[in-house]
């Protein structure tokens, strides 16, 4: 079961009209009555926004979207399905790219206890699709003399498109490990093979720790440490994402070590840490930047974000995407750096967002075939929450105007996303997810439109 609804197209012009204080993404009523030039218009069409969950959860967060590699238009979601220890992983299907979703397979829970924190998906080339999550440790039973003796992080393989799932693969369990990412390799076997993943380690909180498989997930290597802790102290953890590309490129993002400034903003910075030969080793780390992870504003309102990376499905390209944040300002950028070698050198980050006042944030990368770079992420202004793609044209790292995708903008704000103490007056996830199929990009996030915490989705074609 399905919910359509249809989303009008809104160019910069009309995001801007109205001032600072209409801020990003036609949050006032009147920007979308408005009528501008064609020249103002953008070339991209918004399909609907399609109601995903339709299900006993009142939170979906942190939805990951995937597209299977030979039949385009079949989508995998996944997401952590409930509000608080213990978490279970809810899936969702399409087969027509997104016009219609169904509930999908229930990834058997581990012999441990459930499991369904920080939850992402990945098709490899073969069409074999994987969920990573982690079991957070909360919860009543944690033992004070050791904190971390109940996390642990698994992988659920499927082959059939997510309508069932294997047992999990156990790849860490009884120490520290958050925010695990999964990658699975790009282009013919034995490339196609392979399944990474990297995630938060070490007792500092800083480290990356990092295991491999080459047989479709069966078997992982014993984990290695891709990122050692870093000297100075982090108020959160090192969670990573992760990507894989075509000629056995893998790279790892994390905020390396992340402080609170004088203004309460979180400051983290950005490191890549890059494989050309398939994961067997990692490169040095690079620093990117420095990152607004989370971005202090009135109101104890504390929008959060982490770095996000994509790889090109061709060449050696790589894009790394952060949020950027003066202190005491009523906007936030989205910049992007890219590396044309395999991560060993990047470019000077560019600005991907407009300077209209707005807080942009919870940035989340695509690469189409065409060379393409997609940002979905939240645009927040007047207390209200849009979603929005910038593109860039084909090769080059220039964006276009944003495109409004919610077909109305959203409160944060409702009894379903009260953070319990996480970040402020709300939290609404770390990331949302975003896949490219067949001349589209495929966008899902969690939206409070209904009354609760559920995933809309739609598909944006340049």
């Amino acid at each position: 079961m399905s919910e359509h609804i249809s989303s009008p197209q809104v160019s910069r012009r009309s995001l801007l009209r109205g001032g600072a204080a209409a801020a990003a993404v036609a949050v006032l009523p009147a920007c979308d009555s408005a009528t501008f030039p064609a020249s103002a218009r953008p070339s991209s069409s918004v399909g609907v926004n399609v109601r995903i969950s339709h299900d006993r959860y009142r939170e979906h967060v942190g939805p990951s979207v995937a597209a299977h590699p030979r039949h385009p238009g079949q989508l995998l979601v996944a997401c952590q399905g409930s509000p608080a220890p213990p978490e279970f992983i809810a899936t969702y299907l399409s087969f027509d790219a997104g016009a219609s979703w169904q509930s999908g397979g229930l990834p058997p829970q581990p012999a441990a206890g459930p499991a369904g924190d920080d939850v992402n998906v990945a098709f490899d080339a073969q069409g074999r699709g994987y969920i990573c999550a982690t079991r957070s440790g909360h919860g009543s039973d944690v033992n004070p003399a050791n904190p971390d003796a109940n996390r642990a992080v698994y992988v659920w393989r499927t082959d059939d498109g997510g309508r069932s799932f294997a047992a999990p693969v156990t790849l860490v369990q009884g120490t520290y490990s958050d925010h695990p990412w999964l990658a699975a390799g790009a282009g013919p076997a034995p490339p196609g093979r392979n399944v990474y993943v990297a995630w938060g380690a070490g007792v500092s909180h800083t480290a990356l720790d990092f295991r491999r498989s080459n047989d479709g997930g069966e078997t992982f290597e014993p984990p290695r440490r891709i990122l050692g802790e870093a000297r100075v102290p982090s108020v959160v953890s090192a969670g990573p994402q992760l990507a894989a590309g075509p000629h056995g490129l893998v790279c790892a993002v994390c905020d390396w070590t992340t402080q609170q400034d004088s203004s309460g903003d979180m400051v983290g910075q950005v490191v890549a840490v890059c494989s050309t030969d398939e994961g067997r080793s990692f490169a040095a780390p690079v620093h990117l930047g420095s990152e607004s992870a989370v971005i202090a504003l009135p109101g104890d309102v504390k929008p959060n974000s982490g770095p996000t990376v994509a790889a090109a499905p061709r060449g050696d390209a790589l894009y790394v995407a952060f949020t950027r944040h003066q202190p005491g300002a009523m906007h936030s950028d989205i910049v992007v750096t890219a590396s044309h070698d395999g991560g060993r050198t990047w470019s000077k980050p560019v600005t991907a967002t407009p300077a209209d006042g707005g807080i942009y944030f919870q940035p989340n990368l695509a690469v189409d075939e065409a060379g393409r770079v997609a940002i979905s992420a939240f645009a927040l202004a007047s207390g209200r929450v849009n979603e929005v793609l910038l593109l860039s044209r084909a090769g080059e790292l220039r964006f276009r105007p944003p495109l409004r995708v919610t077909t109305a903008p959203f409160d944060p704000q409702n009894p379903t996303t009260a953070s319990r103490g996480k970040y402020g007056a709300w939290w609404i996830g770390d990331w949302q997810g975003i896949a490219t199929g067949t001349g589209a990009f495929h966008l899902v996030w969690n939206d409070t439109r209904t009354g609760k915490l559920d995933l809309f989705a739609a598909t944006v074609r340049p």
